[in-house]
């Protein structure tokens, strides 16, 4: 019986403990205070495993992402057995917090005694070995080092890594994966070699896809999704080819409709065909995050097409339909069920329509100023020209006058509108003494825009929406 696995695939949600101590946290990055199983449920398993280290790494380095609500300690993440997350202090010196989440003996103090028990052990010394051997097989490497120190630039920092050794890219520190979970070690080896411009490389014994302990999962999430394995059939070859070879386990992101799966791959490769990433602490084959990214991309853009192109049929069936019957609606059962599903269709939008064509004179005059103004012609009138349409909304219906000239000059109709003008009256009607251009610049009431039928105005034609709300100020300074 296999122990300590509940293997969770990384596009499932993560599981918060249904009883966690801390119940709020304060998000310094958000300057929020979430809910603490809100945050923790909110995230794919692969994200919350990924920042779980990197929470870790900024607790270290005294730039914490969270805080205890109520004593303002720092926390991270960490798992129980069956992978349900909670936050821990990291240090519960604050007696007076009501959360208690540690135990006598510290995480750290813990995962260090089992990580470094199991360092001892035979399979570790011989995937040791393998390393070792592979690195010498290949002349790119050089300086290669086993269980030997490596001082930081602070003579009073070091680490001891399994196996390190010089590549033209830089240092390479080389650490034996099969203990337990020890996500402090995880995240103080990733910093330590960050910040002397080496890089970390976790190797496994073996691995499979379906049998994953958390700490696996650590390494595999904040790794790009990649895990790298030198056994005897990579270390044969190495020696055979004189060139480092090393197994590599990946995910592959998968779509499913309009969403996103993964696959595993595995693949036995030259280490000069990795991706070394020293800033992020990765090393990968396959850069499983671009890819998942460029997925979601071509998802969401599929989404927004497709979201487009259905506002599209909604706006030109509308049109269709009052180029038809926007002069004059015969009450027939059939156009009656015409326009009752196209009332339906939009009100899945949130804009009513009226429940008949001509049962709302500001919507019918709207739809037949308008379309007139964008198609440059009359429509829903029984006029030739569009000057016709120009006088009958600037005396009957002012409200809509800022809405129609805006759509006149937005689709480009402004010259023809005084073309059509043979007479000069339009003229005379805009820009005389009492004209209404000097009109809406004494703010005239009767000029102020129909509210209600701006939302159906702005569905149909968005590119006056602006134009309209800001119609006043702009005109002053420019049309009118």
């Amino acid at each position: 019986m296999r122990l300590n696995n509940v293997t969770v695939e990384g596009y499932d949600y993560a599981t918060p403990v249904e009883d966690a101590q801390i119940d709020q946290v304060i998000d310094l990055d958000l300057g929020e205070i979430p809910n603490a199983k809100a945050v923790i449920g909110g995230q794919f398993y692969q994200d919350l495993v990924d920042n779980r280290v990197q929470i870790v790494e900024r607790m270290n380095s005294g730039s914490p992402r969270y805080l205890c609500s109520e004593c303002l300690t720092p926390v991270y993440l960490v798992s129980t057995p069956d992978k349900r997350f909670f936050f821990r202090h990291r240090s519960e010196e604050d007696e007076s917090c009501s959360a208690k989440t540690r135990s006598a003996l510290t995480a750290e103090e813990i995962t260090a005694r089992k990580y470094h028990g199991l360092r001892e052990s035979a399979p570790h010394k011989h995937i040791k070995s393998l390393i070792e051997r592979s690195l010498r097989a290949d002349i790119v490497f050089s300086d290669i080092a086993v269980e030997r120190n490596w001082k930081g630039t602070d003579s009073r920092r070091f680490r001891r890594p399994d196996v390190q050794a010089a590549h033209p890219q830089g240092k390479i520190a080389f650490e034996v994966q099969l203990s337990t979970t020890f996500l402090s070690v995880v995240a103080g080896r990733r910093s330590f070699y960050r910040s002397e411009g080496g890089l970390l490389v976790w190797v496994f014994g073996s691995f499979d896809a379906g049998y994953r302990r958390l700490t696996t999962d650590d390494l595999l999430y904040s790794n790009n999704s990649n895990i790298f394995i030198v056994d005897e059939e990579t270390t044969e070859l190495s020696e055979r080819t004189g060139i480092f070879h090393i197994r590599c386990h990946h995910r592959i992101p998968v779509r499913d409709g309009a969403q996103v799966t993964d696959a595993w791959e595995e693949k036995v490769v030259a280490f000069a065909d990795l991706t070394q990433d020293r800033e992020g602490q990765r090393l990968f084959l396959f850069d499983f995050q671009a890819a998942e990214a460029g997925l979601r991309a071509a998802i969401q853009k599929e989404a927004d097409d497709a979201k487009v192109m259905a506002i599209r049929i909604d706006q030109a069936d509308l049109h269709e339909f009052w180029m038809e019957h926007g002069r004059s609606f015969r009450h027939t059962p059939e156009n009656r069920a015409t326009w009752e599903q196209l009332r339906e269709r939009y009100e899945r939008r949130g804009i009513d329509l009226p429940e008949f064509p001509d049962s709302h004179e500001a919507t019918r005059v709207m739809l037949s100023a308008l379309y007139s103004a964008r198609d440059g012609k009359p429509v829903g009138y029984k006029f030739s020209k569009l000057v016709q349409v120009a006088h009958q909304v600037a005396e009957a219906y002012p409200s809509l006058f800022i809405a129609f000239y805006s759509a006149v000059d937005a689709y480009g109709h402004v010259d023809l509108l005084n073309k059509q003008d043979s007479s000069g009256k339009w003229r005379e009607r805009l820009k005389g003494a009492e004209g209404i251009f000097s009109r809406i610049k004494r703010d005239d009431p009767v000029f102020q825009p129909e509210d209600s039928v701006r939302t159906l105005m702005d569905f149909l034609f968005p590119e006056i929406s602006d134009r309209v709300a800001t119609a006043v100020e702009r005109y002053r300074d420019s049309l009118f």
